[in-house]
């Protein structure tokens, strides 16, 4: 039996005795430091290693591309926090012992991508999760169920919404206008028609001014467009029309 199997099995055995997550680790790491003499004992003492490297990206780029669309449309009074553990926000009563380890594991290591708190309290108010191809498989599946059901026990209401290229902010702010008291505007209105008092449409994708702008390369090089003026986040187009 390899090694690797050998500590699934520790592991597994650690889990059935009640240990969370991260004692079982702490375990884990223990013996493999043992084994490989970097215990103090063995040959002296050995600097610890600290084998840590920061990320070339917290978010991915659909996170990304979904928070800066969230800013457009959130007021001051909603704080949006990403990556949140389910250990940050739900918890298991301590009065009965095993009970308490069984559960709180069950959330060890589980996390939901956008939290929206109330900016002065930061109490929680919504849970969202952003749903790709992954979300498809039947194990990411079951999670989802699990994190659902966890949501739902504690009372704190979870939306998902599906990842797109574009966004459209009124079907988000539809979705979550119940928990955040975001107005829902009553009727959609024509790009065309849309506009500011300026006379720029706005952006049909996250709500935010256009901007005239004149591409400067390629086949329509001189022609003057309409831009979004969340641009990266926003990659939103509108033709041009003179007089």
């Amino acid at each position: 039996m390899s090694s690797e199997n050998k500590f699934g099995v520790l592991r597994k055995l650690l889990e059935v005795l009640g240990l969370s997550q991260q004692s079982t680790d702490d375990v884990v790491n223990f013996i493999v430091d043992l084994l490989a003499g970097e215990r103090k004992g063995s040959t002296g003492d050995v600097a610890p290693e600290f084998p840590y490297h920061l990320r070339d990206h917290f978010l991915s780029p659909a996170e990304l591309h979904f928070y800066s669309v969230m800013r457009t449309m959130i007021n001051g009074s909603v704080t949006i926090c990403t990556k949140v553990g389910l250990q940050d926000i739900f918890y298991v009563k301590p009065d009965d012992p095993s009970r308490y380890r069984i559960y709180t594991n069950k959330i060890d290591r589980k996390h939901v991508d956008f939290l929206l708190c109330n900016a002065t309290t930061m109490q929680p108010l919504v849970g969202i999760e952003l749903d790709d191809k992954t979300h498809q498989r039947k194990d990411r599946q079951e999670r989802d169920a699990f994190v659902d059901s966890v949501f739902k026990a504690a009372g704190l209401p979870l939306v998902h919404i599906p990842v797109r290229r574009a966004y459209r902010t009124e079907d988000i702010r539809a979705q979550l206008s119940p928990y955040l008291g975001v107005s829902t505007p009553v009727t959609a209105t024509p790009v065309e028609a849309s506009t500011e008092r300026s006379g720029n449409p706005i952006c049909p994708i996250c709500g935010s001014n256009m901007v005239l702008r004149t591409a400067k390369q390629g086949a329509n090089a001189g022609h003057r467009f309409w831009g979004c003026s969340n641009y990266p986040a926003c990659r939103s187009l509108l033709p041009y029309k003179s007089g």
